[in-house]
């Protein structure tokens, strides 16, 4: 595909944003985007990273200026931390979103060739990575657009020579200690030497083949309820894998992490632990991701009617003078008779050996043996509010207590409500 029909396939409407180094592949971009008559805004984003982005910023601003574009250039502090390539990356993006989200442009061009698709392929096998991470880049992702995708770096330069334009040589692309510019330096040159073939368009050609499998497995695996342990077990293991790291997001968890939560799925392991402190634990045949941030459990009053916080759930309460329409099953909306219940309530965790008589189960119960039996995990129960007068009231996630359940002669309808906090 030559440069001009890799930008005539964009399906988007006029106004986009081009991120622009000043660089070959990316002014070549710039100039072809221009061509077609997009509302073009480039994007030059300086990661503070060396000396002399000024006289880059400069060049991209001179060579918007001659094609008719806008132009603007975006600071960015990369965080600390390992692998500065990939930071460097999730900065610019941002940056670059955030100049498409303000300008309400329809996509983001960046510049990614053939050649740019072979390296990621490469350094995606180092990592170890699945089928999602030798499939390479995408196309399309979002709001971001690659049209050079299918084009060769050499065209790039060879468009930028004959529009007279002098692309930028970043110093940082000599610099063998980066593993991208030492596979295209060193690596791939020496496999085309031995195995005298392309050895880009054989790996940008597996990377689609991948590709299409990739989107297989992301297609089948959306149909499969992640919750369900004893079903996800059963899945073929790919497609278990692939569920798992659906439901996880982003960013993608490495495959020991994956492994482990199958385990829990299968029995074979009571929790798994993933990046950032979360656990995957099984309640009752469903797999419950557990959130690392410890809420705060202090004790609260709450008045009725009224609300109030207690860990990460918002407690309601109000008075109605007629029975419900339908009534609530009782686990995050109950109904009691307002006039067996105090004028307030404390809204706290469960205490060791403490019980209660639940409303249609005669008998009493533990109170973190009904948290259990309504899928509470147990890492979370010391969290799960429960509101207490003299007796408990209500085990949220459960039911009410028997003696403050509605009757015949119930005249005021205590409503109380539960949902997660948004703050």
């Amino acid at each position: 595909m030559n440069l001009s029909e890799a930008v005539d396939d964009l399906e988007v409407p006029g106004s986009v944003v081009v991120a622009c180094s000043g660089g070959a592949d990316s002014l070549a971009l710039l100039a072809l985007a221009c061509d077609h008559g997009f509302d073009v805004c480039a994007v030059y984003v300086d990661h503070g990273l060396r000396a002399g982005t000024g006289h880059d910023a400069e060049t991209v601003k001179r060579a918007a200026a001659r094609f008719g574009a806008r132009s603007r250039v975006e600071h960015v502090d990369v965080p600390a931390g390992p692998n500065l390539e990939s930071r460097a990356r999730d900065a610019r993006y941002d940056a670059l979103e955030r100049v498409r989200a303000e300008l309400g442009a329809e996509a983001i061009l960046v510049a990614h060739t053939r050649d740019d698709q072979a390296e990621t392929v490469l350094l995606q096998m180092l990592r170890g990575a699945a089928a999602a991470g030798l499939s390479g880049m995408a196309a399309r992702r979002g709001f971001v657009r690659r049209p050079l995708l299918d084009s060769r770096r050499r065209d790039t330069h060879e468009l930028c020579a004959r529009l007279g334009l002098t692309p930028m040589h970043d110093p940082m692309n000599d610099d063998l200690h980066h593993r991208r510019v030492w596979l295209r330096r060193e690596v791939i040159p020496r496999l085309e030497g031995g195995t005298d073939r392309d050895l880009v368009e054989v790996l940008a050609r597996q990377a689609e083949l991948l590709r299409d499998d990739d989107e297989l497995l992301d297609a089948l695996a959306s149909r499969h309820e992640p919750h369900d342990a004893v079903s996800l077990a059963a899945l073929p293991r790919a497609l278990a894998r692939r569920v798992i790291r659906q439901w996880l997001g982003a960013p993608a968890p490495p495959s020991v992490a994956v492994e482990r939560v199958l385990a829990v799925a299968r029995g074979d392991a009571r929790a798994a632990e993933l990046p950032g402190g979360d656990r995957i634990e099984r309640v009752r045949g469903r797999l419950v991701r557990v959130d690392a941030a410890a809420p705060d459990t202090a004790p609260v009053v709450l008045a009725l009617p009224g609300r109030a916080r207690f860990a990460d759930v918002e407690i309601e309460a109000w008075i109605e003078h007629g029975p419900p329409v339908a009534w609530p099953d009782g686990r995050e909306r109950a109904v009691c008779d307002a006039d067996r219940v105090p004028t307030s309530v404390v809204v706290r965790a469960a205490e060791p050996g403490e019980r209660f008589r639940p409303l249609g189960r005669g008998g009493s119960k533990l109170l973190h043996d009904a948290l259990a039996e309504a899928g509470v995990a147990a890492s979370r129960r010391a969290s799960a509010p429960v509101l207490v007068g003299a007796e408990p009231v209500w085990v949220v996630g459960y039911r009410i207590d028997h003696r403050v359940r509605v009757t015949t002669g119930t005249r005021r309808f205590l409503w109380l409500s539960a949902e997660p906090a948004t703050t």
